[in-house]
């Protein structure tokens, strides 16, 4: 999920950034849309606000003002392709359910957004919505249609368990996904205790993440992934990871896989910046843009997890004893 969030942080870069649009427009009411979609959760949000009018204003005064920023009315739709169906959004503080907006250029608080009950696409998810938005004091309404990331699964048994992480080892994780899913990100959250003086000699649960592989691409097969490493590569990143110090105890618990799908909106946008950063690259950030009579970006995304799986004796053994981990302490 790390990665998807600085996969998105470039379209705030952009929109930020000296492309084609001025955060300070002259005559002229530009909508800006910003919304992650994910099926698994039970509401949906959908970020709806506007460019600047003043000219010659301080930009720094009109983004901190919630009357500016925000349209004061409207009516955010999403609506199932396929059946048609509607689903009116509900415009709420969601400061009001714990939610807040991170500090930044613009004003924190309220913190509007647009609310979708997931509920009303019935037991079934579509596969595509379209996403519009209406104002009295819009010429034409704001839309996008995005396809939805669902029916992501990891395989079980790939890899087994009580997992096997010796070093000579090769070690595939597999998962399957619907043929919207384009781009992955794929994280092993390593679960173990540890005690020292700091903790009174009391073991504390403790995890770290180790990052297998991000921005991973969908490969010849449109609804299967796969990801394969050796299994000595463990060893390296924990070594490199966790903190040697004799006063430290460890003991292994289990691994957890996770991970992270996101729809072609995700990949647009890296693909963008990939092709710009190159040695043949111009040094003006592209804006990936998919709002109809707006700017912003709509995708979705889904995570899935396998959690505790055990390690083997070997893997154990190697922990203990092998040349990369057997500084950290583990019993």
């Amino acid at each position: 999920m790390k990665k998807f969030i600085e996969t998105l942080l470039i379209l705030f870069i952009v929109c930020s950034c000296e492309t084609n649009f001025d955060i300070e427009a002259s005559e002229k009411e530009i909508p800006v849309v910003y919304g992650v979609l994910n099926v698994t959760e039970p509401k949906q949000y959908i970020r709806v606000q506007r460019a600047f009018l003043s000219k010659g204003g301080n930009l720094s005064d009109l983004s901190k003002d919630p009357n500016i920023l925000y349209y004061s009315g409207g009516r955010a739709i999403l609506t199932v392709i396929g059946t048609g169906k509607t689903i009116l959004g509900k415009r709420i503080n969601t400061e009001d359910i714990g939610i807040k907006r991170d500090s930044g250029f613009f004003a924190e608080s309220p913190n509007i957004l647009y609310e979708f009950d997931t509920k009303d696409w019935l037991l079934t998810p579509p596969a595509k919505v379209i996403f519009t938005f209406e104002n009295e004091s819009l010429l034409k309404g704001v839309s996008s249609q995005i396809s939805l990331v669902k029916d992501l699964q990891l395989r079980e048994g790939i890899p087994s368990a009580p997992l096997n992480l010796g070093y000579d080892r090769v070690i595939t994780i597999g998962w399957n996904h619907s043929p919207e899913t384009k781009l992955f990100d794929l994280t092993m959250r390593i679960n173990y205790l540890e005690k020292s003086n700091k903790s009174n000699g009391i073991f504390l649960d403790k995890s770290v993440d180790w990052v297998l592989k991000d921005h991973l691409e969908v490969g010849s097969d449109p609804t299967k992934g796969s990801f394969t490493f050796k299994g000595i590569e463990f060893y390296k990143f924990l070594g490199s990871a966790l903190q040697i110090s004799s006063d430290i105890q460890r003991n292994m618990k289990s691994v957890d896989i996770l991970l992270t799908a996101g729809g072609n909106e995700f990949k647009e946008i890296l693909n963008l910046n990939q092709a710009n950063f190159g040695l043949t690259g111009s040094n003006s950030i592209p804006r990936y843009n998919n709002i109809v009579n707006g700017i912003g970006f709509l995708s979705s995304r889904m995570k899935v997890s396998r959690t505790d799986i055990s390690l083997s004796s070997i893997t154990l053994d190697s922990l203990r004893l092998g040349v990369y981990t057997r500084t950290l302490q583990f019993k």
